[in-house]
């Protein structure tokens, strides 16, 4: 081993430029795991939630829940998540930098055509929702699925299910 120099970064030492059998490499101090499962639609079965899903998750705390947040601080996968834990299904909306969702129960999102019209009138585009379970079959469509899709001026849509698995449907 050659010398090293030694700086902190938010309060973590780092070691820089360590020779180890001739190989230059920069050593974060403490090792740690950075990749735990948490929040994690496809490892959440028994793994808690990521603190930015257990905020949304206490905004969203019973059906029919709506909040808007930063675009920035939420996606389908979080949602994924979401439905995981509770068995519940999410709606997601996006209009700009911001994104609306809306909390279901386990067969349903509240949203009938005339508000998903109304959202549309607004600007917003449909991004997704969720379904739970893990069946291939939980990502069909449903009927009333396509009919809210008919209200936006796009063509297509995900649905996402309880292990983070999507499969994209349209409005045909």
């Amino acid at each position: 081993m050659t010398e090293s120099s030694e700086k902190r970064y938010n309060d973590r030492k780092v070691v820089e430029n360590i020779m180890i059998n001739s190989i230059e490499k920069t050593i974060e101090l403490p090792i740690e795991q950075k990749h735990t499962g948490k929040g994690n639609p496809n490892a959440v079965f028994g793994i808690e939630l990521n603190n930015r899903q257990k905020d949304l998750l206490e905004k969203l705390s019973e059906f029919d829940s709506k909040v808007i947040v930063d675009k920035k601080s939420v996606n389908m996968a979080d949602l994924s998540a979401l439905t995981a834990h509770t068995g519940d299904e999410f709606a997601l909306f996006t209009k700009g930098k911001d994104r609306l969702i809306i909390r279901g129960n386990s067969s349903k999102v509240n949203l009938d055509t005339e508000q998903a019209k109304k959202l549309a009138a607004h600007g917003y585009r449909w991004s997704g929702h969720t379904h739970p379970g893990i069946d291939i079959n939980v990502m069909m469509p449903s009927t009333g699925d396509k009919e809210i899709l008919k209200c936006f001026s796009q063509n297509s849509s995900v649905i996402y299910d309880s292990k983070g698995n999507f499969r994209t449907f349209e409005k045909g």
